[in-house]
């Protein structure tokens, strides 16, 4: 049997069926040839970043490549999670868009807050993009974080999944510890700016039915708590 010799998943957006063949996107043919030196006969696995998970079986070993889908299922998530964050201290913010994906996260949406915005913070939307696909390939998932544009607090709330657990990262909340991490559905984490919460989001977030969550026995900064909600959340999958 033809070995699987990518330790990475490739990302292609668009996978065909069964039996069909493909050529590779220059990236994922860079990888392949280049840096796994795959060859004629050698298995691959693949993902569209939307649920689906291939087998490729390489057809031709000289650039582009081309590969035959030999296998593929399609899935649906059990759970998923959306981190919504304030801006954290300058340039981290490539760095917590990596893990929050290796973690499996499903959405991370930058706030702006009344005392922090993401116009001061550094959004990156395009480079987060192309992060959230390297950590796909690398962590073998099957969905890709979508990477969404900064809002503000009212606008996110606007469009609130129904069903969804809410959490916010609090000092002042119950302990992570304590607190079992929903097994399915939607969960949502927001984390607020280094310089806090103004009176009136703190009261929003309350109606919106955020429960406060404390995440350490100390105080976190923004991409720490952000991470330190999304290991809470991941180990409820494991």
């Amino acid at each position: 049997m033809p070995a699987e010799v990518a330790p990475c998943v490739l990302y292609l957006p668009e996978l065909p069926e069964p039996g069909a063949s493909l050529l590779l996107p220059a990236e994922e043919s860079h990888y392949l040839l280049r840096v796994v030196r795959a060859r004629v006969g050698d298995r691959a696995t693949a993902t569209d970043g939307r649920g689906a998970l291939a087998t490729l079986v390489l057809l031709e070993d000289r650039p582009p490549g081309r590969a035959r889908v030999e296998s593929l299922e399609r899935t649906a998530p059990a759970r998923g999670a959306q981190v919504w964050c304030g801006p954290p201290a300058p340039g981290r913010s490539d760095w917590v868009v990596e893990k929050l994906a290796e973690f499996g996260v499903g959405v991370w949406q930058p706030l702006d807050w009344a005392r922090a915005s993401w116009s001061r913070g550094g959004a990156r939307s395009g480079r987060w993009r192309r992060l959230a696909v390297a950590a796909l390939r690398q962590s073998r998932r099957r969905f890709l974080l979508e990477v969404r544009e900064p809002v503000a607090l009212g606008e996110a709330l606007e469009g609130l999944s129904a069903g969804a657990a809410r959490w916010l990262a609090d000092p002042a909340g119950a302990a992570a510890g304590g607190v079992a991490p929903p097994a399915e559905g939607v969960a949502i984490g927001v984390v607020g700016p280094a310089p806090g919460l103004s009176p009136e989001e703190s009261r929003a977030l309350e109606r919106a039915g955020f429960v406060p969550l404390r995440l350490a026995d100390g105080v976190l900064r923004t991409e720490t708590a952000a991470l330190a909600w999304a290991a809470w959340w991941a180990a409820g999958g494991a």
